[in-house]
């Protein structure tokens, strides 16, 4: 039976986590940086809603359009990101709007602020799709092709999709190690930390060799680090 595709164009952060094989304080990292935006449900909440004008010479001030109540899937700040999945819950004052514009929490009268948890955690299904297409590609196109695929039921001995999704990211966040030993050994240490069967370094040295001569140090910048952008051409 075909299932159709899910309509639900949000994940939550286990979704995510799920997806990528990371845990939440990794997603809390790139969240901080800025490279992955958070949202958050907000279900009528009161706000001052208004835009930031330039002045001349640096002055912004405020210019409120008015307070309402705010419904609907709101942006965090990277700060309330980060703080949300390492607090499990916090107190958002703001939320990030487009452009110039600004959005206030501001409890009116007798009216409780706005506390979230990390639970409330969602992320948008574009807004993924759109970080794993910007990180990733250079890596893809040059990960070798599985040479066969299990029969249905049966498990892959080694944990290979989760094992690529960490090389990526070490790539895209470290930049190229020294040496393909200094990439081996760090690949079979994340091996170890996930308490699952490792395989020895001499499988993983093959499994890195083809993406280790694509992006060899001499092709970086001259001081042995390369971003996975500069070689994605």
């Amino acid at each position: 039976m075909i299932m159709a595709p899910s309509p639900i164009q949000y994940l939550t952060l286990a979704d995510l986590c799920e997806r990528w094989h990371v845990k939440p304080p990794q997603i809390a990292a790139v969240a901080l940086e800025g490279k992955l935006r958070l949202s958050i449900p907000v279900p009528g909440v009161y706000a001052e809603i208004g835009y930031y004008e330039d002045f001349g010479d640096g002055d912004w001030q405020r210019i409120p359009e008015g307070r309402r109540h705010i419904t609907g899937i709101f942006n965090l700040f990277p700060r309330d990101a980060w703080a949300l999945i390492k607090n499990k819950t916090v107190l958002i004052t703001d939320l990030s709007a487009e452009g110039d514009g600004y959005i206030d929490l501001e409890a009116a009268d007798r009216e409780p602020e706005f506390h979230a948890s990390a639970d409330d955690i969602l992320i948008r299904r574009d807004e993924v799709e759109r970080f794993e297409a910007e990180s990733v590609p250079a890596v893809q196109a040059v990960m070798p092709e599985p040479a066969g695929r299990a029969g249905p039921g049966v498990s892959p001995k080694f944990d290979w999709d989760g094992f690529w999704v960490e090389v990526c990211r070490r790539v895209h966040d470290d930049g190229i190690p020294t040496t393909q030993a200094e990439m081996v050994r760090a690949m079979q240490d994340w091996f170890d930390t996930q308490g699952t069967t490792a395989p020895d370094q001499s499988t993983i040295k093959k499994k890195v060799s083809r993406l280790w001569k694509a992006l060899h140090p001499s092709r970086t910048n001259g001081r042995g680090v390369a971003r996975v952008t500069e070689v994605a051409t």
